[in-house]
Formats: C-alpha cells, structure tokens, sequence
C-alpha cells in the first residue's frame, strides 16, 4: 500500500493525519458524518480496511516515514468485531507499538486508537478534530523535533541521542 500519495495531497501547515477505518464500523460513521454535513478538518486521508485487525506495524511506521504526522485507527467497539477478537488483538499489538514510539522519538501521542459504531458520526468527528487539535499543540512543543523535520530522537529508553533517518 502506497500512503506517500495521500500525504501529498494534504494541505501545507496543518498537521496531515492518515485514518484506517474499519469497514464496518469506523468507515460508516465517517459516511454518516459526510451524509448529516458535521464538520470535518481536511487536514486527513481516510484508508478503508476490512478490519484494524489486518493492520500492520511495519504499514503505520511506513505512514510516519512518508511524512504524516499523525496515524488514527478506528474500529469497532473492542468485543463487537466481526471477525471474533481482531480487534482485541490489534489493540494489544498497536499499544506495544505506542510503547515503541516514545523510545525512537516519535511520540505515542501521534497514535490514536479509537473504538466505536457505525452510527457515531458525531463521534466519528469528535474524535478526528480532537486528534487534529493535539497534533498542532504537539507541533508546537520545543522537544518533539520529528514534527518539524529534524530525525534525531532527544529522549530515547536508553538515555542517547540517535539519527532515526541517515
């Protein structure tokens, strides 16, 4: 999956955000939201999937590297899943990843996961501009350098200062 494109077509000066969205659920609120006009920030590209479940760590780390700043996946209510527990799982899968951000200079922080139904729109809205909202505040901060462009992770676990890009 190439993400790069849909990172260039976001507009300048406001934190770009990539959205997976389960079909099933995270996807249909976003319709809904679209159908009842609710307000939305352009400032994020929408991925359908048929289940966070099938979410990769190596695709969200790509998405980072490509130049978006932010990552949101939105599945179903965790237990409600179609396919038994995927989503439990992904959750589980994603936190580790969160844990794995913070030490290379990325911030858990640029990770939403987000649960919910089909039938919340408002919801669906809330939380993207939310995110979007914390991203620009994060932009902001003088010790998140990624952000900005500059790859040198400040605080990693282990106390050095390391290049993430060459």
């Amino acid at each position: 999956m190439n993400v790069s494109a849909h990172c260039s077509t976001l507009a300048a000066g406001k934190p770009s955000v990539l959205v997976f969205a389960c079909r099933w659920c995270a996807l249909l609120g976003a319709e809904r939201a679209g159908r009842e006009r609710i307000a939305l920030d352009p400032a994020f590209r929408l991925i359908p999937v048929e289940c966070v479940g099938g979410i990769s760590t190596d695709l969200i780390l790509r998405a980072f590297a490509d130049g978006f700043h932010g990552i949101a996946v939105m599945g179903c209510h965790l237990g409600g899943c179609r396919h038994n527990e995927a989503n439990r799982n992904a959750h589980a899968r994603l936190e580790l990843l969160g844990t794995a951000l913070d030490c290379i200079g990325i911030r858990r922080e640029r990770l939403l996961l987000s649960w919910g139904t089909a039938h919340e729109a408002a919801q669906f809205a809330a939380v993207l501009s939310g995110f979007i909202r914390d991203l620009e505040q994060l932009a902001a901060s003088p010790d998140l350098l990624v952000m900005r462009g500059d790859f040198t992770a400040k605080s990693c676990a282990c106390g050095t200062e390391e290049s993430v890009h060459d």
